[in-house]
């Protein structure tokens, strides 16, 4: 009975902790994945405002976005420039795409959502998706302040996940040997808070059955402590219990 009162003491202590230290660690994991993402947007963000600023004062000279044939150049060199740009474009204000490192993209129409935040944008980066990708945009604004466009970069995802898959077998590996130590020190602390219970029922238990073995609780050990007192306590009770029965049983 002790032993599996000290076993279902020890599972449930390494299961809450264990619980805790599992939760802690996703916690890290997903702290850190948030962390390369916004590291990794904030390279793509310069590149977008680069180009916002450059498209805008293009503009400022007079000439409509279409007229400004020079950016299919300008996107291209910007798209070679790093490997995880999947594709730069930029479009009017009627969601058509006019410039595009994807050729197969220009003319066609933007999705309904991007069109809608790009022109309801006051300004600053605004983010969508793109098969599963992630895009930044930012509205193109003319001279007067009106809507006139937007560019967009979408970049690849596995720029994100193959950094967090790199660190996840440390989180991993580090969760496991705190796990394992956490559950050595639980056996070790429940065993050194129990042992002195333990050993007093066991004293208690030894003089309860030496004394109705013997007949006589003087001859047996008595135990210790506040528990082996009360132990006593009660032995010496029945003891005068039973005289009483027994001596009330001869008057009989």
């Amino acid at each position: 009975m002790r032993g599996k009162l000290s076993l279902k003491i020890v599972l449930m202590l390494q299961l809450v902790f264990g619980a805790a230290l599992i939760m802690t660690a996703l916690l890290n994991y997903f702290k850190f994945e948030k962390a390369v993402t916004n590291v990794i947007a904030s390279r793509f963000v310069v590149t977008v405002n680069g180009l916002q600023g450059d498209v805008e004062n293009a503009m400022n000279l007079g000439l409509s976005l279409g007229e400004l044939r020079d950016l299919q150049q300008l996107i291209e060199r910007e798209g070679r420039s790093d490997d995880q740009i999947l594709s730069i474009e930029i479009a009017d204000t009627s969601g058509t795409i006019l410039f595009s490192t994807d050729k197969a993209r220009i003319d066609t129409p933007l999705p309904e959502d991007w069109l809608r935040t790009m022109t309801r944008s006051e300004g600053g980066i605004w983010q969508q998706t793109y098969k599963d990708n992630p895009v930044l945009g930012a509205t193109l604004r003319n001279t007067f302040g009106q809507v006139a466009g937007g560019v967009m970069i979408s970049y690849a995802k596995s720029a994100i996940a193959g950094r967090t898959a790199a660190v996840r077998p440390g989180i991993v590996g580090a969760a496991l040997v705190a796990i394992i130590a956490c559950s050595l020190l639980t056996v070790i602390a429940v065993w050194l808070v129990f042992r002195n219970i333990i050993a007093g029922f066991r004293a208690g238990e030894t003089y309860v059955a030496a004394a109705l073995a013997e007949g006589d609780t003087n001859k047996a050990p008595k135990p210790t402590g506040a528990l082996g007192n009360d132990i006593v306590a009660i032995v010496e009770t029945l003891r005068g219990a039973d005289q009483e029965l027994k001596q009330a049983a001869e008057k009989a």
